[in-house]
């Protein structure tokens, strides 16, 4: 995929969906390296294994991360018909800077850029600010989700439950609503309250049975129990 030829909005979403599916993957397999754990490590080199796989899946989303906001940024100029960014990074204008970050697409790619180098407040800052501002764009809610995301991967669970259920709220209909119920669940159980993610995986199963987030709630309920 060569920034040096012209980006379609295609290739991005074709990012962008990959990246999606392999979150989904990584909270499954994160999953079962707890659940490896809790049994006292039972299973021999499994647990290593699957560390090694969630390892590399993260290198990947983040690769992907990055992708995703370079082809985005040069799909939104392209648009504008600015001039774009060569491979090397040399820009014909100096002017595109100034121009751009006028715009809503400057926003939301800091947000994002922010959100991939672990700025959790600042990647906040940015994508409630493009909510305010253009509550109407077509990325209002890949905003609103990686809102909920940045509070989730910090380890505000709390805050985390409340962003995933506005996005459901809001967005229903969007692919993402599954790994945002799975998300809750799992944010209740690191904050101790179990019975209450049990609900929530419920609700996940009895919605999206044939999804993946489905598998990895079934499972996330099983441990539950036997954890009991």
């Amino acid at each position: 995929m060569s920034l040096g030829c012209v980006a379609k909005q295609s290739e991005v979403n074709t990012v962008y969906a990959r990246q999606t599916r392999l979150e989904a993957e990584m909270v499954r397999l994160s999953q079962q390296v707890q659940s490896i754990q809790g049994s006292g490590g039972v299973g021999g080199g499994s647990d290593v294994e699957l560390r090694e796989k969630v390892f590399q899946l993260e290198k990947q989303v983040n690769h992907l991360n990055q992708s995703y906001s370079r082809l985005e940024a040069k799909v939104n100029q392209e648009s504008l018909g600015l001039p774009v960014a060569t491979e090397s990074g040399s820009e014909s204008g100096s002017e595109i800077s100034v121009i751009d970050r006028q715009t809503e697409d400057f926003i939301f790619n800091k947000g994002y850029t922010d959100l991939s180098e672990g700025n959790y407040n600042g990647s906040r800052e940015q994508f409630k600010l493009f909510l305010s501002k253009y509550p109407d764009s077509s990325k209002a809610n890949d905003a609103a989700y990686w809102i909920a995301e940045s509070y989730y991967r910090q380890g505000e669970f709390e805050e985390a439950i409340l962003e995933y259920q506005r996005f459901i709220d809001t967005y229903p209909k969007d692919d993402r609503v599954p790994l945002s119920y799975l998300k809750q669940g799992l944010s209740l159980v690191e904050i101790g309250r179990e019975e209450e993610a049990k609900l929530f995986f419920q609700t996940l199963i009895d919605k999206y049975p044939q999804s993946e987030e489905a598998k990895t709630a079934k499972e996330k309920i099983r441990e539950l129990a036997v954890n009991r």
